[in-house]
């Protein structure tokens, strides 16, 4: 299938602090995943910390914040584990929160529901 990338707008809750970031399309974790940078750009700070397996395997503790994400006409707020990543992450309950997923023909995120609040 190859990977899906996209740029989409994280922001702090209040919506006063925003960046474009280019995120990978990442399936198989739940949670976004933000460098602690950006979590220290857009002044999120952690409302939980919790145990998150990595792609290589290995558990690690990681701060979760919560940031609004914004992309394709939508936007949801969401959680995101900041961790040091190569790139910055959008997860499978972002998708969800957005009504997104991700389409293999095209390479794209594609909507899966009209936008609108999530019942």
């Amino acid at each position: 299938m190859g990977f899906v990338r996209t740029r989409l707008e994280i922001a702090d809750p209040t919506k006063a602090k925003l960046l474009n970031l280019d995120f990978l399309a990442d399936t198989g974790s739940w949670y976004t995943v933000i460098p602690p940078r950006v979590a220290d750009e857009l002044g999120v700070k952690p409302v939980t910390r919790t145990r998150v397996l990595t792609a290589d395997k290995r558990e690690i503790e990681a701060d979760i914040v919560v940031v609004v994400v914004r992309g394709l006409g939508r936007e949801a707020p969401v959680f995101a584990a900041t961790i040091e990543s190569p790139e910055p992450m959008i997860g499978v309950e972002a998708l969800e929160a957005l009504g997104l997923a991700v389409d293999p023909t095209s390479g794209e995120l594609k909507p899966t529901r009209p936008y609108g609040l999530l019942l």
